[in-house]
Parts: C-alpha cells; sequence; structure tokens
C-alpha cells in the first residue's frame, strides 16, 4: 500500500457582535467559541477565529468566561486569530484612513484583549484593494489568505493552481498568501461532499513538500435557527480523516504558511480589474458608504482643529490638552457602523447601527473646536473663520485657504452671477468661464474654462422596469426649467425621473451637477444592476485611458470586472435564489479621470456613487437599484453629485486634492457675540494668529491625509518600540504618495519638536528624521503672534515610497500638555466644607 498522501487542514470560523448578536441575542459568540472547540475536540485539528474587534470587547465585558476559554485556545496553539479588523468592513468602499484605522484599532484590541498580536489576515467577507498589503504589513502582518467565501455577497477573485503567492501591494510590498483555489470550501456539509469526491478522482500532491491545504469557512452557531453547525460540519471531516489515502495535519492558517518560509513563491500583484466584490453598490442610493465617508469626514476635520489649538496651550476644552478617549469613540463607533452587515443588510440591522451615527454625531458637536478657536483668535462681526482641515491649500469663496489651516476673512457680500435663458439655451458667464446649457436635453453644450473645454457632453439616466430598458434624456412634460441665483434646475422624463441643478464653481474651475432621484421610484425598477438607475456619461474617445480611486491609492482601469451576483426570490434564509452577471464593473470611491492620447482629459469627481461601467458607448454610474436581499429599505430621496473639470494633465495627486469639495472644508464661524469673560473657565493673555497652517508638504505628489494625537499610556501597551514613549500625547501625522516617485521629501511643521520618527502604522519606530529650522511665515503671516506660545517652525525630512502609506510621531513641544498649579489653590476646595451657620 503506498504511502498516505499529507493533507493540511484548517478552519475559519467567522462571527461578529455587530448585527449576529443584534438579532439572536447575547448567546451568539459565547455559542461560537463553544462550538468551534467542540468542533477541534470532536475532529483533532486546529482553526482561525476571525471574530470582530468590538466582538472581543463585548465578550470581555459580557461573558468573561468564554473570553478566557478563547485565550487558554489561542495561547495552546489550538486556535489562531485572523482577520482582527475592528469592524469587519468591505474596506474596498471605505476610505484610506478608516481602512488604517480598522487595521490598527483592531490589533490593539487582540493584544489588549486576546493576550495575542494577530499575524494573518484572512476575513470571510470581502476585503481587497491595492493599499491593503502594505497596511497589513504596517500593523505587523505577516501572512494572508484572499478565500472568500459566498453568502450574501458573491465576490470573485482570481483561481490559482499555486496554494500559496506573494500577494503584492501597489507599493511592493509582499504578503505570503493562500490562494483561491479548488481545495476551498464553503460551510456546508454538501459542499465537503463535493470536494471529498474530488480529492478521490484527483489525489492532490504536495509542492516543494509542503502539503496542500484544505481550508474551509465555518459560521458555527449551534442553534436549530442557524445552518452552520459543528454537529453538520463533524461527520464530514471525520470521514476525509478516515481516508487511508490522507494523512490528515491539523494546522492554523499561520503555522501552514510558515512552511513556505523561504521558498519561492510566484508573485500576484492583483489589480482592482481582477477582483469582483459581489454586492450591489447604489442600494438605497449608496446611503451606508456615503454615511460612512462623511462621518469619517467630520472626524478627521475635527481631529485636525483639536491638534491645532492644542498647540497654543490653554485654556483646554473640554478639559485635556487633546479629548483622545472622545475621539477614539467616534473612531470606534464609526468602524462598527462601516461593518458589512450594516451594509449588505441594511434593511435588517441597519436602523441599530445608525445608533452608531447618533453617537458619532453627538461626539462631534460636544468637542468640535471652531468656536473656542474662534475666541481666541478674535473674529469680528463683520468677519468668519474658514478652516480647511485637508493637507493641501484649497481655494474657498476667493480665498485660498493653506493646509490643515485656518484663516479669518471679511464676510461675503457679492451676489452671484444668474443664468440667463433665451429659446432652449441656458447661458452662464463670468470672466474665464462659460456655460451653456441645452434645457431642453441637459446636453452641455459647452463648458469652458482656463484648462480646457467640454462640448456636447450629455446625461442620461437609463434603468429598467418589467425587463423593458428606459431613458430619461429630455425634458419632462410636465416641467420646463427654473434658473434662481447660480444654479439652473432641469427635471428629465419621462415620469421625472431626476431633479438636475447645474451650478459654475468659479473657485475650481468646475460645473457642479447634482440631483434627486425620489426613493418610491425605486419599487417601480427591476432589481439588481440590470434595472438600476444609472448616469450614464457620453463615449470615450479611442486611445482614452481611465483611471480611478480606492483607498488611499490610483490605479487604471481595464476591461473591468466580471462576476455573478445573486438574489433570494422571497424570504432571505429559505427561498430560492436567482442571478445576473455583470460585467465590465469597476469602482471609484470619489473620482473618474478620463485622459485622452494627448494627456486632455475630463475629471468627474462624485460624493460617493461608487459602482461603475464601462460600456462601449460610454461609462455608466449606479444611483439607485433595488436589492432583494435588502428588506426593501429605501430612502426618501437619494441625491448624487458630480463635478465636471476638463484639465490639460492632472496627477493622480491632483485628482485627489479636486474631491475636497466632498469634505466640505468650510468649517466656518461668523463673529461671535460679545461672551461675558466671567462665565469662561479660563482665558488666553494673548491672541492666536488670525491666520494659520500646522502642516505644509513640499512635494506635490505627497498629500497630508490626517493629523491628531493619541495617548501613550493605552497605545504602547505590547509595544516594545513604541515611537511615542515618553511624549504623553504624541502628534502623528499621516502621509500618502500618489504618484509613484521615491525620494525625500520636506514637511513644514510647528516646533520646536524634540523627537520625530518614521513608525508603521502600530506606532513602531522604523527611522528617526533630522529636524532642522524653517521659516515662521510658512506658518502664518504674524510670525510675531507666535512667540509668546514658543512656536517655531521647523522642518522634516522624510524618506518615501512609491505609493508609500507614511506615519510620523512627533514630540511638538508647544503641544506638550500644560499643567495648572492646582494645588496653589487647594484653600478654595479644602476647607469649604467648615463652615458655621
Amino acid at each position: 500500500m503506498s504511502k498516505p498522501i499529507p493533507l493540511a487542514y484548517t478552519f475559519g470560523n467567522h462571527m461578529h457582535w455587530v448585527d449576529m448578536q443584534w438579532l439572536w441575542g447575547y448567546d451568539v459568540l459565547p455559542g461560537s467559541i463553544d462550538d468551534m472547540l467542540a468542533y477541534c475536540r470532536a475532529t483533532g485539528v486546529k482553526g482561525n477565529i476571525n471574530f470582530d474587534g468590538i466582538g472581543y470587547e463585548k465578550l470581555a465585558s459580557e461573558s468573561p468566561e468564554h473570553l478566557t476559554k478563547l485565550r487558554q485556545a489561542i495561547a495552546d496553539g489550538t486556535i489562531e486569530v485572523v482577520g482582527a479588523s475592528y469592524g469587519q468592513p468591505y474596506g474596498l468602499f471605505h476610505g484610506g484612513e478608516s481602512n488604517v484605522r480598522q487595521r490598527v484599532y483592531g490589533v490593539r484590541t487582540a493584544m489588549r484583549v486576546l493576550g495575542c498580536r494577530p499575524k494573518t489576515f484572512w476575513e470571510e467577507e470581502f476585503d481587497c484593494y491595492p493599499q491593503l498589503p502594505q497596511m497589513l504589513a504596517g500593523c505587523g502582518f505577516t501572512g494572508a489568505s484572499l478565500y472568500f467565501q459566498w453568502t450574501w455577497h458573491t465576490p470573485e477573485v482570481p483561481m490559482e493552481e499555486a496554494p500559496v503567492v506573494l500577494w503584492e501591494g501597489i507599493d511592493g510590498t509582499q504578503i505570503p498568501t493562500s490562494t483561491r483555489n479548488r481545495m476551498n470550501l464553503h460551510q456546508w456539509p454538501e459542499d465537503f461532499q463535493i470536494l471529498l469526491n474530488d480529492l478521490a478522482a484527483n489525489p492532490p500532491s504536495a509542492d516543494d513538500g509542503v502539503p496542500p491545504l484544505v481550508l474551509q469557512w465555518l459560521e458555527l452557531m449551534p442553534t436549530q435557527d442557524w445552518m452552520c453547525r459543528s454537529e453538520l460540519m463533524i461527520p464530514m471531516l471525520l470521514e476525509l480523516k478516515k481516508d487511508p489515502r490522507f494523512e490528515i495535519l491539523a494546522l492554523t492558517l499561520g503555522d501552514y504558511l510558515e512552511k513556505w518560509k523561504g521558498k519561492e513563491l510566484p508573485v500576484r500583484n492583483y489589480q482592482p480589474d481582477d477582483f469582483w466584490h459581489g454586492m450591489t453598490l447604489g442600494k438605497n442610493g449608496d446611503r451606508h458608504p456615503k454615511t460612512s465617508a462623511e462621518l469619517e469626514r467630520k472626524i478627521l476635520r475635527a481631529e485636525t482643529l483639536s491638534a491645532i489649538v492644542g498647540l497654543f496651550g490653554r485654556p483646554y476644552e473640554p478639559w485635556d490638552v487633546y479629548p483622545t478617549w472622545e475621539f477614539e469613540e467616534c473612531w470606534r463607533n464609526l468602524l462598527a457602523f462601516q461593518h458589512h452587515d450594516n451594509h449588505e443588510c441594511e434593511g435588517l440591522c441597519g436602523h441599530v447601527a445608525k445608533m452608531f451615527e447618533g453617537l458619532i454625531e453627538y461626539y462631534i458637536q460636544t468637542i468640535e473646536q471652531v468656536d473656542r478657536l474662534s475666541q481666541r483668535v478674535g473674529v469680528r462681526d463683520t468677519e468668519r473663520l474658514i478652516f480647511n482641515h485637508c493637507g493641501w491649500e484649497l481655494p474657498i469663496d476667493e480665498h485660498r485657504i493653506r493646509s490643515m489651516g485656518y484663516r479669518v476673512v471679511r464676510e461675503r457680500t457679492s451676489s452671484p452671477i444668474k443664468w440667463t435663458v433665451e429659446g432652449n439655451e441656458a447661458r452662464f458667464e463670468q470672466n474665464y468661464m462659460t456655460v451653456r446649457i441645452d434645457i431642453e436635453t441637459a446636453t452641455i453644450l459647452e463648458f469652458t474654462t482656463p484648462s480646457g473645454t467640454i462640448r456636447d457632453f450629455k446625461i442620461q439616466f437609463v434603468y429598467q422596469v418589467v425587463g423593458e430598458p428606459r431613458i430619461a434624456d429630455k425634458l419632462d412634460a410636465s416641467f420646463r426649467y427654473h434658473a434662481d441665483s447660480d444654479e439652473l434646475d432641469i427635471m428629465l422624463g419621462p415620469a421625472s425621473v431626476a431633479f438636475l441643478h447645474f451650478k459654475p464653481i468659479l473657485d475650481t474651475e468646475e460645473l457642479e451637477i447634482s440631483f434627486s432621484v425620489e426613493g418610491t421610484f425605486e419599487k417601480n425598477i427591476d432589481p439588481g444592476y440590470v434595472g438600476s438607475v444609472r448616469a450614464k456619461f457620453p463615449s470615450l474617445d479611442a486611445g482614452s485611458i481611465i483611471f480611478a480611486d480606492t483607498p488611499y491609492a490610483v490605479y487604471t482601469v481595464g476591461a473591468g470586472s466580471s462576476g455573478r451576483r445573486k438574489y433570494p426570490e422571497g424570504d432571505w434564509m429559505t427561498s430560492p435564489q436567482f442571478f445576473e452577471s455583470v460585467d465590465q464593473a469597476f469602482t471609484a470611491q470619489s473620482f473618474v479621470n478620463i485622459v485622452d492620447e494627448n494627456g486632455h482629459g475630463i475629471l468627474i469627481t462624485h460624493n460617493g456613487s461608487q459602482q461603475w461601467f464601462r460600456k462601449s458607448d460610454g461609462l455608466e454610474n449606479v444611483i439607485l437599484a433595488l436589492d432583494p436581499w435588502d428588506g426593501y429599505e429605501r430612502p426618501k430621496t437619494v441625491y448624487t453629485t458630480y463635478r465636471l473639470q476638463p484639465h490639460r494633465g492632472k496627477s493622480n495627486a491632483d485628482c485627489v486634492k479636486a474631491t475636497a469639495f466632498q469634505h466640505k472644508m468650510q468649517d466656518s464661524c461668523e463673529g461671535d457675540e460679545e461672551i461675558d469673560p466671567s462665565s469662561r473657565r479660563e482665558t488666553s493673555p494673548f491672541p492666536m494668529p488670525r491666520n494659520f497652517s500646522a502642516v505644509t508638504v513640499h512635494s506635490p505628489d505627497v498629500l497630508a491625509t490626517a493629523f491628531y494625537r493619541e495617548q501613550e499610556s493605552f497605545c504602547k501597551r505590547g509595544l516594545d518600540t513604541y515611537a511615542g514613549e515618553g511624549m504623553g500625547n504624541p502628534y502623528i501625522l499621516r502621509l500618502v504618495e500618489y504618484d509613484g516617485i521615491v525620494g525625500d521629501i520636506e514637511v513644514t511643521l510647528p516646533g520646536p519638536i524634540a523627537k520625530a520618527f518614521k513608525t508603521n502604522l502600530m506606532g513602531e519606530v522604523e527611522m528617526e528624521l533630522t529636524v532642522q529650522p524653517d521659516q515662521n511665515t510658512l506658518l502664518t503671516t504674524e510670525p510675531a503672534k507666535l512667540q509668546p506660545f514658543g512656536i517655531q517652525a521647523v522642518r522634516v525630512t522624510v524618506p518615501m515610497r512609491a505609493h508609500e502609506i507614511a506615519t510620523l510621531y512627533l514630540d511638538i513641544v508647544p503641544g506638550r500638555k500644560q499643567f495648572r498649579d492646582l494645588d496653589a489653590k487647594r484653600e478654595i476646595w479644602a476647607t469649604v466644607h467648615r463652615v458655621e451657620d
């Protein structure tokens, strides 16, 4: 008898507090742990746990005895923690900084609650984009898997013959990664039986002396109200173990990947065209990802503002030098909000997720410091303060507001230029900008700026009802047009499908096209992408190249991706399912840049309708779709905004800068009424400058994307080389290189800076950076006002790779916490209770 073929087996147990515990109660995570450990005991295998980070935190408070069981299983090597994001998002659909915090907060949670540092990325739901390998490596991950399971969504990733490849990110980071291959298993016993039959017919062979791996996803929950339970899976695995042709080896995924260490592996630089995410973007008007993006921007804006105000010493608001806990609670709520079930299952559990949205809004209102900044700067009645949290200069209301800074300006008194209408043509003209619109067909006859001209640009709206394709591209007979101020309104039909608003944006040389679609219209369209309401943009010139953005990166769109999308015919748990084919699909988080052979192009930025299709006669963008999984949840009205900008060659970084209109960066505050000084807890004897810029990056390809602080005592736990050691509340600056340029970049910052480090995403030291004096005029036009605060400009030099996400930890001396001598005021408190009547 021949020697048995070694065959490795491991599984991932996917479960989460978000949605599952909301619907099934407190026993979900404890029960899943019990069932997972029972599966391991009965079969003698090892596995991997994939809970959301917030779920581990809930276990610590709600079932500490099960947390103890899990910690022991991890310690003895039976179970490995994989994935370990805080909120299990579809990362492709959320912002770059959100994806960074998902990984950082998840790893910190595992280290704090489980006593281990995750090393292997493996998520059940689709979570993949070009920057992910770099983010994972930056958090200490050394391995991964790209096998995602079909559940409600139907992701497609490349099928590989090789069991393990080097997954290479856009910056060149490589991670050993288990592939999608014929040895992968879903969570159903029936699927296991198919694999058993296949193994019998086609026995695998070991590659490079490493046994083949059977890799299976499970969602274990021991209840008859669920379809994946250990009692159903144990017999199938025992049958495999009894097969005399195979020797089953018990490994975790990390154990298996370790066996490939030092071996030559094929490199796979997967592009977005290689993947199909398997979701129905556009459902509910993309409310979930749009809300996520807006909340991320609000947190980043408030973080930057608080970081700046803290540079100028006391008084602090509300109490400490920086409201660390409040901001991190905002992030924790947002990361949980971004959970995949909150997106794909809005109709079932999205209403609970709105609680997180409300909490974030409340925290932001509580800690927002625009009013405090306005008071300390001394904004007068006829003035207002404009704050720009973006890491690049922005034109706002005829003013230039420098990066991560503010400026006091006079109130704007000029009235906007109005449209004129003659016949079927509406015209807007001011100095360098001309816009002409055919109001009968909503065609842009001409849009001219100093950067170029767009002609005969016609936007149509296509959809399908009962299998009948329809186009709305002509003026609705029931409504003509309305031109008021600088906005031109047109309604398209038939049946008033879209209400369009055209508005020239003089500051940025763009034409804004926003529109609304009634959500009730959704009940009339066919389900899925085939019936979705889509904005159709004109044909592309031959040879045109399309660029689109993903989290912290830009990629070249090829033919697009293909796959299938499945839907239930009725009840989501028990009814039959049907499919639609999806072809030439691509996603764009915030812009599509169309560039011709001469380098001229049209930049289309948008506010979050991410699903696009590349058609032979143009581009289509999904605005509104009906998803039968979603419980027919629908908003009352769907709003979408585009901005068009002709150009003669924009870099990737330039395109990202052009998306700033989404950020609502006009965080402005008008002159406040006089406030009684006695009502204030503290006052500062010195006014702050009336303009200030905290961060200036001197390389156009590199953008500053986040400027915030954290608390050393909380964040350094488990890290041997934490860069913020001794800083108390280190400043953290995130930089992203977008144009593929290698070199040293220079950044002007407020100083003096005692220590500056380049770190990984966790804050572990990579190198110490040089700091040199710089010109105070790069911080403000009023440098004398910096002297009382001890602020001096410095310049930091940072070496950066192409497409690198760099993190800096900074000990900015003026921003250190200033303690009050409260002991000198002890008599106020110490004996006040000893009074006589």
